[in-house]
């Protein structure tokens, strides 16, 4: 059945639950013996390649450096595989010599007979391998969280260690992560100094790379110790709860916020980056208000056209919207120009079509942190209809968009309002316009007729309260 099935789909297809089930664990059964068979000759060809024999290795005389690129090359497997299968040959082999194979079956999972093993501390391990008592990752896990003891005095607390493991292993049904993340808790608890050595090895390999992909973009490799990485992804993922598996929110106001996530067309990738971006922003703004960077603000210029500006405020969504300029170099959309130019994030520089400069912009944010602070009081976060984002996670709208004229290049608190950067993109990427009379804000939607933005203010609501009772 086993050889017949393996090439075809419909006779599968066509087996009864109880017999698909049957068949499953039979190829497991199988892959189990191939992988084992496998794995021994995998590390009879490493002793054969040993650095010690020089050009007449087996590996070396074929044109490889050691016996797992050989297995590598052999199995068509990655080298991480070619490793792994020589490890567990190393283990089969440890197993036998302390068990010789009987050609009986192991029998059912038994922690006595593995506590009653001789040898050193690895031999449960090995022999439950052996034995299918243990998966091969399982064993790689165990091995790689625990390590090895630093001194022969350990061992006996490592054997130990390793049999309490496989033996809450098997009662609970743990995966291999389980099991390796246990055995690196049982570590620290052993050994307090190579739990010391472990967590000084893990913040000394903390990173940040980036480089630029050939769409354009920039792809970041970013490596956090665990203490770091709980401080920056508890913010995170409190912010996209439940949307990241998080516990559902009871209040009224997180009740809201849950259903504004299931709603939200990003994925959960998307929102990340985007409440990461919007929480550094908001550190950016908060450090360069305290003066932490001195006269020298942090900024990047965009550079765009008078045309470019006009094609972006013109444009209807599909249409070609204008090209701008990140920092000289970088082509962006004029209508993320216009918003990055909106909320002061860029340093702007206008140019004419003959290439004489209008307007090199200012080192500064648009709006300062007074400005910024007047507006958090007014409006109580994003004004978009139904959105819940408090004020410091908002960007500062300029009701009047900067390139239609110098005019409009002042920075009174009137004519700003706070939008989330998803509602600020929005509003720039479909045409959209938002106008003031008096205090009133209205939302111009192309086609649309037009919808005032409320405040979510509670102070704000307390004056209208009053101005109708003094009506």
């Amino acid at each position: 059945m086993v050889a017949s099935a393996l090439p075809c789909a419909e006779q599968i297809a066509q087996l009864r639950d109880p017999d698909v089930i049957a068949l499953m664990a039979e190829l497991g059964a199988l892959a189990r013996k191939v992988a084992a068979t496998s794995s021994l000759a995998a590390t009879d060809i490493d002793r054969r390649s040993a650095r010690e024999l020089g050009a007449a290795g087996l590996a070396q005389s074929n044109g490889l450096r050691n016996g797992p690129e050989f297995v590598q090359k052999l199995t068509g497997s990655s080298i991480a595989e070619a490793r792994k299968l020589v490890h567990t040959g190393g283990l089969l082999e440890t197993a036998e010599s302390v068990v010789p194979v009987t050609g009986s079956e192991p029998g059912p999972r038994d922690l006595a007979a593995l506590e009653a093993l001789p040898g050193g501390w690895e031999a449960p391990i090995a022999v439950a391998v052996r034995n299918e008592w243990l998966s091969v990752d399982q064993s790689e896990a165990l091995r790689s969280g625990l390590g090895s003891p630093r001194s022969a005095g350990l061992a006996d607390d490592w054997r130990h260690a390793a049999l309490a493991l496989i033996d809450a292993a098997w009662a609970s049904e743990w995966t291999a992560e389980d099991l390796g993340r246990a055995a690196g808790r049982v570590r620290a608890s052993l050994d307090a100094k190579a739990a010391d050595a472990d967590a000084s090895a893990r913040f000394e390999a903390r990173s940040l790379k980036r480089r630029q992909l050939r769409s354009g973009n920039w792809k970041w490799d970013l490596e956090l110790d665990p203490e770091t990485d709980a401080a920056l992804w508890g913010p995170l993922s409190r912010r996209l709860s439940p949307r990241l598996g998080g516990p559902r929110f009871r209040t009224e106001e997180e009740i809201a916020r849950a259903a504004e996530l299931d709603q939200d067309p990003r994925t959960n990738e998307q929102l990340l980056v985007d409440e990461f971006t919007g929480i550094f922003a908001a550190g950016v703004a908060a450090e360069a208000a305290a003066g932490a960077f001195g006269k020298a603000e942090p900024h990047v210029s965009i550079v765009v056209t008078t045309d470019e500006l006009r094609k972006a405020k013109d444009a209807t969504p599909g249409d070609a919207a204008g090209v701008a300029w990140v920092g000289g170099g970088q082509p962006v959309s004029a209508r993320a120009a216009l918003r990055s130019i909106c909320t002061g994030t860029f340093t702007p520089a206008l140019f004419d079509e003959s290439g004489a400069a209008i307007d090199v912009g200012r080192d500064q944010r648009l709006f300062t942190a007074k400005q910024r602070r007047a507006m958090a009081v007014r409006d109580g976060g994003c004004r978009w209809p139904g959105c819940t984002r408090p004020p410091g996670e908002c960007e500062a709208h300029h009701d009047n968009p900067w390139g239609e004229s110098p005019l409009n290049r002042k920075t009174e608190t009137k004519d700003g309002i706070l939008l989330c950067k998803f509602h600020h993109l929005t509003v720039h990427n479909h045409g959209a316009r938002i106008s003031r009379q008096g205090s009133v804000y209205f939302l111009h939607w192309p086609g649309r007729p037009p919808v005032p933005l409320s405040s979510k203010s509670g102070v704000m609501a307390q004056l209208d309260v009053a101005t109708r009772q003094g009506a």
